[in-house]
């Protein structure tokens, strides 16, 4: 099955240590009583920076201040907020959090499943923590806040989490705090979207094994595609990237419509009785139509790769000093000659190569930084390796420096 994903996780944020840091203040409020809001979390969405609100609803947390930074709290009880930061109101931030809006199961038209984490928890946690090396020993600790509801018509599964979601990457060394903001699976369409705000808290002892991990989920990761787009490094860092067209299989389009309108005879005229009809008729075999099944199992569009692209041909100016803008209208087929993925991929996902695709949805196009961000990111569609690898397992926060 192929898989398209889009994944919202980030925010056009930067962060390095050796830059310097200012002091981020404001003030956490309840929105209805406009009381101060004692221990909610402030975080630099898909950092390690965080700090939680005192008991007068204050906060200051350390960071360095660039455009369009993404402040996100949370609390218990509350939904996440984000407030977009810059160099001119980082120092008087207030944010209003609104109380959680509960409905009860009984009213709603698709109730929650009563035994959800039995039913789905193990789809879930695959498809939202992944299945590499690294994912596979990674826990959802408080599954319990997860709920989960079927649409059986439209075969879609949408999952909330009342609070974050708490997660311990072991082989990473971090402990996740997920804000999960939307959760979406359609099984008609094959196609998985998930957002949400995270923030990254180091284990007190980081030993030797976990920071290797981290290189190496850094090596694959579409964090280091990006950072190398924006520094113009796919020669140095093994990545080749093309134009990739996808042409319509006419021969399974000829097939698809002729099954259709055997099929609409056999139900109108034979009450859906296909021995009936291949008895009463001499004009279509039973035959043709296995034949034409057969050629329905071929794919309903065939990879065409085209030119090479160089980073230049994807740019289409500077947004401003951190941000660089990039569009391409077809398909762009992304591999790296220089690595080697682990089987598990094959294993896992029934691939047929190591490569990547990603499209842009209608007339758009993607900001970059430095830092290995992109947005908006739901409006880059993946399919491929980084489609399976960009999952909760293997991420990496942003002021993560691949030089350490």
């Amino acid at each position: 099955m192929k898989i398209i994903i889009a994944i919202l996780l980030w925010s056009l944020i930067s962060f390095s240590p050796s830059f310097a840091q200012s002091l981020v203040k404001g003030i956490v409020l309840d929105r209805e009583t406009k009381q101060p809001i004692h221990g909610a979390t402030v975080y630099i969405n898909n950092s390690s920076s965080a700090t939680s609100s005192a008991k007068d609803g204050s906060f200051q947390l350390s960071q360095k201040v660039i455009r369009n930074q993404e402040l996100i709290i949370s609390n218990i009880g509350y939904d996440p907020a984000s407030i977009t930061i810059n160099n001119t109101n980082y120092d008087k931030v207030t944010v209003f959090l609104n109380r959680k809006i509960t409905t009860l199961d009984e009213v709603t038209v698709i109730p929650f499943e009563k035994d959800g984490w039995t039913k789905w928890g193990k789809y879930f946690t695959e498809v939202f923590i992944g299945t590499s090396k690294f994912a596979l020993k990674t826990k959802i600790i408080n599954p319990e806040v997860i709920r989960f509801r079927y649409n059986k018509s439209s075969k879609t599964l949408t999952v909330i989490a009342h609070e974050p979601i708490q997660i311990d990457n072991k082989e990473l060394g971090y402990y996740i705090s997920y804000d999960l903001i939307s959760f979406r699976s359609s099984f008609s369409e094959n196609t998985i979207q998930f957002e949400g705000f995270s923030y990254f808290k180091d284990y007190k002892r980081v030993i030797k094994k976990m920071k290797q991990n981290r290189k190496t989920a850094y090596k694959f990761s579409m964090m280091r595609f990006i950072r190398s787009t924006y520094r113009h490094e796919w020669s140095k860092d093994g990545y080749e990237v093309r134009e990739l067209i996808k042409k319509q299989n006419m021969e399974r389009k000829a097939a698809h419509e002729r099954l259709m309108a055997i099929t609409n005879l056999v139900n109108k005229s034979y009450e859906g009785n296909w021995s009936t009809f291949y008895i009463l008729q001499s004009k279509i075999k039973q035959d043709t139509v296995t034949k034409y099944r057969n050629i329905m199992r071929q794919p309903e569009y065939y990879d065409v790769l085209g030119k090479h692209y160089k980073e230049a041909d994807l740019e289409t100016g500077n947004m401003d000093n951190d941000l660089k803008e990039i569009k391409h209208d077809n398909y762009l087929y992304i591999w790296n000659k220089n690595e080697t993925i682990d089987s598990d991929y094959f294993q896992y996902h029934n691939a047929y190569d190591e490569s990547t695709r990603l499209k842009l949805t209608g007339d758009l196009s993607i900001s970059i930084n430095e830092m290995g961000n992109y947005s908006p990111s739901t409006e880059w569609l993946m399919e491929g390796f980084f489609a399976w690898y960009s999952k909760v397992g293997n991420l990496l926060p942003f002021d993560y420096n691949e030089n350490n």
